[in-house]
């Protein structure tokens, strides 16, 4: 699904890609390099939805070439068009260049039904969201105007990535495909559920959303975690296994880390890589031990719930 990221210099676009797509802290794009030109990057939304970013530079020599040799490529095909603007600025340019983005848009992908604007840095005291949604609204035809959902936003403080979030939400829910993967999803948890006793949340990585659960709706922040590697741990427990089996005369094999265990007084939370970039958290009603062997087992041995999951997510970045 082509996603548009348009609009001028420092407007914060790059940055929410980064945030929102690939689970970045702010302090980690707060000092980004300025795109050049077009960026395209492939992402899976919630391990549903197929997502191909192109993130423009908005820096003015990259602009011309936008509207003029490179339009057609750029603005056709568009399915989720967002223009993103830096709310200090009241600049006549500002307007200029979303008039432009408009018409482009408009002439090269002609089903457009929606069009996404975000006023972002709302954080910062001299945002003056209310003037340049004025400055941008006016002379607007109706029609296109109707297009437009203005949003006040902060990358910083996060309310632009729910946003984007709320928009890619409303195009899975309007995929009956993707709705479709979704209930399959959710039949394959509840199967398992039924099997281990465990409430399941399945997450994606590394936009860290949350794609299905047995838990019904619920609303999380996005899961921060690492991936379970030994090397991305301060242990040494290679190197004395390593040492273990030389003792024993038997072969070097690697390990890996392959299941998490937390515990609370009265429940097990476990926690288990999923094919490449998805995880699987699990949630004891009671704090059985003697259930961890079985949760294990599933992942060992066929077992047709794991098989049609792994069938049904598209984890995989393109």
């Amino acid at each position: 699904m082509k996603t548009l990221l348009f609009g001028p210099a420092n407007a914060g676009k790059t940055s929410l890609m980064r945030t929102a797509c690939l689970g970045y802290a702010f302090v980690k794009v707060s000092d980004l390099k300025p795109t050049k030109g077009i960026s395209r990057e492939n992402f899976i939304f919630r391990g549903l939805l197929e997502l191909t970013i192109w993130d423009s530079g908005g820096q003015e020599s990259y602009l011309e070439k936008y509207f003029t040799d490179q339009k057609d490529l750029i603005f056709s095909e568009v399915e989720i068009p967002i223009f993103m603007v830096d709310s200090t600025v009241t600049e006549p340019r500002v307007k200029e260049i979303f008039d432009s983005f408009l018409e482009a848009l408009l002439e090269f992908s002609p089903n457009t039904t929606k069009i996404y604007v975000l006023l972002n840095k709302i954080d910062l005291d001299e945002s003056k969201e209310d003037e340049v949604y004025k400055i941008l609204t006016a002379g607007l035809d109706p029609s296109t105007l109707e297009l437009c959902e203005f949003t006040p936003v902060s990358v910083k403080i996060g309310s632009a990535q729910h946003r984007l979030i709320e928009v890619l939400d409303t195009c899975i829910q309007k995929s009956q495909i993707e709705t479709q993967r979704m209930n399959d999803i959710q039949s394959v948890l509840e199967s398992l559920k039924t099997h281990l006793h465990y409430d399941i949340a399945l997450f994606n990585l590394p936009d860290g959303l949350i794609i299905s659960s047995t838990l019904g709706e619920f609303e999380v922040e996005p899961l921060k975690y690492m991936k379970l590697e030994l090397g991305s741990l301060e242990s040494n427990i290679h190197s004395v296994f390593s040492k273990i089996l030389a003792m024993k005369s038997m072969n070097n094999t690697a390990i890996d880390l392959s299941l998490l265990v937390y515990e609370s007084e009265n429940q097990l939370v476990l926690v288990k890589d999923f094919m490449e970039n998805a995880v699987l958290v699990f949630f004891s009603e009671i704090k059985d031990y003697t259930s961890i062997p079985e949760v294990l087992k599933i992942f060992t041995t066929e077992n047709n719930d794991i098989t049609q999951l792994r069938s049904l997510l598209k984890i995989r970045r393109l």
